[in-house]
């Protein structure tokens, strides 16, 4: 049986883990293909330089690509300021972002009664929660289009993430893939539960109900 602090410190591992990931799966392979295109436009500048120079046309908005990618992950990483604009709003403007970085549209309904004034600190790891959410989303769904809503019972806060992409079996997801162990071992952290719905080309849902009110 694990304490608590020794549960703190492997979520943290795993942050860790999946940061290297993003890295090594984003801009660390991007820049050794640019490498490599380097190399073969540098010999092409000796026999075709007309060629030469398109292909660095092209390898110049890589670039550019590249350093988007890599904003993107600084953005991601900075520490969100939920006390000062709470998680509702925080949630928001990453469906905002989301909609204008990739070509998918997300559909945003909050309950009523659903509020935002819990704890900051929980409200962060929900938010880095429907974060990562979106990242699977988008590096492995091929979607269109996302639902999301967050609702209330009693103390619960749900938090449904429903997208329209390929699906995948998560009884048969490989070890390290999508961080889902990390997702749930996370929200389990919070008192919480995480329930994932998805077959092949039957899109995905993720549940998140969490307890996060009546308390401080």
């Amino acid at each position: 049986m694990y304490d608590r602090t020794d549960q703190a410190i492997r979520l943290i591992e795993e942050e860790r883990r999946r940061i290297a990931r993003d890295l090594h799966d984003g801009p660390a392979q991007d820049i050794t293909n640019v490498s490599m295109r380097l190399e073969i436009i540098q010999r092409m500048l000796k026999t075709n330089p007309e060629l030469a120079e398109a292909e660095l046309a092209r390898l110049n908005r890589r670039v550019v690509g590249i350093v988007n990618s890599i904003r993107r992950l600084i953005y991601d990483l900075r520490p969100v300021a939920i006390d000062e604009v709470g998680l509702i709003k925080a949630v928001t403007e990453l469906c905002r972002r989301a909609q204008e970085e990739w070509p998918v549209s997300i559909e945003l309904t909050v309950a009523p009664d659903v509020h935002d004034d819990f704890a900051p600190a929980k409200q962060v790891a929900l938010y880095r929660l429907v974060q990562e959410v979106f990242q699977n989303i988008r590096k492995h769904a091929e979607a269109s289009s996302i639902r999301m809503s967050l609702t209330r019972s009693g103390p619960e806060l749900h938090i449904d993430i429903a997208d329209d992409g390929k699906g995948f079996d998560p009884a048969a997801i490989p070890a390290g893939r999508y961080g889902i162990a990390g997702m749930q071992e996370r929200t389990a952290y919070l008192g919480g539960q995480l329930r994932i719905t998805s077959a092949p080309q039957r899109g995905s849902r993720f549940l998140f109900t969490i307890p996060v009110y009546g308390e401080r």
